[in-house]
């Protein structure tokens, strides 16, 4: 299997999707690239190779927020639509460029702070019950209360 397939896939990322995020035109581009029928582009490599180090870092700064938490659990919250993410996370959104980018960022956290024995919780960002909450709760929005309020969804779905 090629490098770039490789990093195609510990990124978790369709060969459509990679192929948008790269600027090409047609699947059949990256498909002739992981068949090594096409010299890869160094710009394409580096693009790729770029984003697993975004991830990665973000992943490693979650792992470092958990370790100094002194908490048993970590709540992540999962976006599930580019606009969600966008709009609750406009930084990390513009790091990743994608919802599925952002799962396997959550993902690798995951398994990352899973392997020094702490205990992940995913709660799934729904913005309307979210925004009807921060209503009800006059909160404004940041991301200290949503982990408030994923911690508060975690626990009526477990009861």
């Amino acid at each position: 299997m090629s490098k770039f397939k490789n990093l195609r896939i510990k990124l978790d990322m369709s060969r459509i999707e990679c192929a948008d995020y790269l600027g090409l035109n047609t699947i059949d581009e990256i498909i002739s690239i992981e068949n090594k029928e096409t010299v890869l582009g160094s710009d394409l490599w580096s693009n790729l190779a770029m984003l697993d180090s975004v991830v990665e870092s973000a992943v490693i700064t979650a792992v470092d927020l958990f370790s100094v938490s002194n908490e048993k659990e970590f709540i992540l919250i999962r976006y599930l639509s580019n606009e969600e993410f966008a709009l609750y996370e406009p930084e990390l959104f513009e790091d990743f460029g994608s919802a599925n980018i952002h799962r396997n960022f959550i993902d690798r956290t995951k398994k990352a702070i899973e392997r020094i024995n702490g205990k992940v919780l995913i709660a799934y960002m729904d913005s309307e019950f979210y925004e009807a909450w921060l209503g009800i709760n006059d909160f404004d929005d940041n991301s200290e209360v949503r982990i408030v309020w994923a911690r508060q969804q975690l626990r009526g779905l477990s009861e």
